[in-house]
């Protein structure tokens, strides 16, 4: 029988409901255990009770918040690349004119 290392990092499992999913009923889908990293579970319990929500609306929050921060940042990152081309795009645009200017004259 092998031993495990004793170097791991000791998690704690508890059984988490799914955030709901629109089903038309309003219930939710299932269970599924969650491990979690020693002293985690209290810091979320504590931020839980500061902002008088329960351990589960805390955590489905926080995903959320994590989840609109990921999309935020995508949208970000489409509008830079958007901004760069366009200012290639006025770049070539003004080039294009000073040619013009030049052949006026």
């Amino acid at each position: 029988m092998a031993k495990k290392k004793a170097n791991l990092t000791k998690s704690v499992t508890r059984v988490v409901r799914r955030p709901k999913i629109e089903t038309g009923t309003g219930g939710t889908l299932g269970e599924f255990q969650l491990r979690l990293p020693d002293g985690m579970l209290d810091k979320l319990a504590g931020a839980a009770m500061a902002n008088l929500r329960s351990l589960n609306d805390e955590i489905v929050y926080r995903l959320s918040q994590s989840l609109q921060r990921d999309e935020m940042q995508k949208l970000s990152d489409r509008l830079t690349a958007q901004g760069d081309r366009l200012a290639t795009f006025e770049g070539d645009i003004a080039a294009i004119v000073a040619q013009l200017k030049l052949r006026d004259d």
